[in-house]
């Protein structure tokens, strides 16, 4: 059995990616991630087909870094038909794949679907459109060693798929994380029908998902784990952190984006219902991509009021804990082990969020192999995780902490 010791790329980067200054291979190792994307062309319109997981587009990713070009995989930038968590309809979502170097393994190279964390709710927000993926490179470099091919999604409105990015609906990411897999399975040779969804916090949220609707939405393929660091499970404490003048910076900074996204899922949400002096004299400030005019943003925060982000009335209170309370994971039980992992000093999902999410989905039945780090925040140690796919992969049983 491969044995992994080496924690991925210090968990990459956070939930609120804004909120970092960039991200690290190791902790002594700072990152300066691009912040230009590669090409702003605006998406094209494509003819879908009904079939998730069809390959609509694919290229070679072209210019990419230097750590990217030194991992020896051959990637490719593809586009595919997923399905919309909102409303069922089709969509065109962008990714990248890296298939290793060399001869694949008997049954093929085995898949890891990385669900990256916030980058932003915009077009030109999608990591595939910048040279080092903002950063995850280093999942691309780890997976590879490995001997797995690495798929990275956008998500659903995020670079060059089209359509608007419902952040943190956990039904569209999941659905893009198992379309990912399908769409690599069916286009790439040589790889294998197991899989596994690996992501941290908003792509945390989205590995989860993606076993949850494995059983439903999956076939074809085998999942066999999923792997969520510091996922956001409930987020109905935000709007209730929201009302009471508690957010911590961090969550501030995210606001505007789940404002963004909610209304993507109800079209009646205005922010501007939910936004003080601030967050709306500078709202398209807020919503810019991760490596903006991260100056700006910062002076922006120091100058919010502690409830800024209240609602303007209890009934656009309740809209809004409606809609996000539809966003709770769990919400069934899911078809294979996951692990779990978060930071017991983490001021962005705070643990107790996290730990209610596990204790329910120990309550439904779900094999929870679950990792509370206490000295941790939001960027948590991964070794563990990481022995869990490789074990996985080798069919080596885990043990639950249920």
């Amino acid at each position: 059995m491969l044995s992994y010791t080496r924690s991925m790329s210090a968990a990459i980067c956070c939930f609120a990616v804004a909120v970092a200054a960039g991200c690290s291979s190791s902790p002594s190792q700072p990152v300066a991630p691009s912040t230009t994307a590669s090409t702003t062309t605006p998406a094209p319109k494509y003819d879908l087909t009904g079939v998730p997981g069809t390959v609509l587009e694919s290229a070679d990713f072209g210019d990419r870094s230097t750590e990217l070009a030194a991992t020896g995989a051959t990637l490719y930038r593809f586009v595919y038909e997923s399905t919309s968590g909102v409303d069922g309809t089709p969509t065109a979502v962008s990714g990248v794949a890296a298939v290793p170097p060399g001869t694949p393994p008997a049954g093929g190279w085995p898949i890891v679907v990385y669900g990256h964390g916030t980058t932003g709710v915009q077009a030109d927000c999608g990591i595939t459109l910048y040279n080092d993926l903002l950063g995850y490179q280093f999942a691309v470099k780890d997976f590879t060693e490995l001997g797995y091919v690495t798929v990275l999604p956008d998500y659903q409105g995020l670079g060059t798929g089209g359509g608007t990015h419902p952040y943190l609906e956990p039904r569209t990411s999941g659905n893009n994380m198992i379309d990912a897999a399908r769409a690599a399975h069916s286009a790439l040779p040589d790889t294998s029908s197991k899989w596994a969804a690996v992501g941290l916090s908003q792509g945390g949220q989205a590995a989860w998902a993606a076993n949850e609707l494995a059983a439903s939405y999956g076939q074809g393929l085998d999942l066999v784990g999923s792997v969520s660091l510091s996922p956001p499970t409930g987020l109905t404490p935000l709007v209730e952190a929201s009302a009471a003048g508690t957010l911590t910076r961090p969550q501030k900074q995210l606001l505007p984006y789940l404002l963004y996204g909610a209304q993507q899922v109800d079209p009646t949400i205005d922010p501007k219902n939910y936004s003080g002096s601030v967050a709306q004299a500078d709202s398209e400030l807020l919503l810019t991509c991760q490596g903006g005019d991260t100056a700006s943003k910062d002076r922006a925060v120091d100058a919010m009021a502690p409830n800024e982000f209240a609602a303007t009335t209890a009934e656009s209170e309740q809209k809004l804990i409606d809609v996000v309370a539809r966003y709770t994971l769990p919400q069934v039980q899911t078809a294979v082990p996951m692990f779990v992992a978060y930071g017991g000093k983490d001021d962005v999902v705070l643990p107790q969020w996290t730990a209610d999410g596990i204790r329910k989905a120990c309550a439904l039945g779900d094999y929870v192999v679950a990792q509370e780090q206490p000295e941790a925040g939001h960027d948590v140690s991964d070794e563990a995780a990481i022995q869990f796919v490789v074990d996985r992969f080798a069919g080596q049983p885990v043990t639950s902490t249920c």
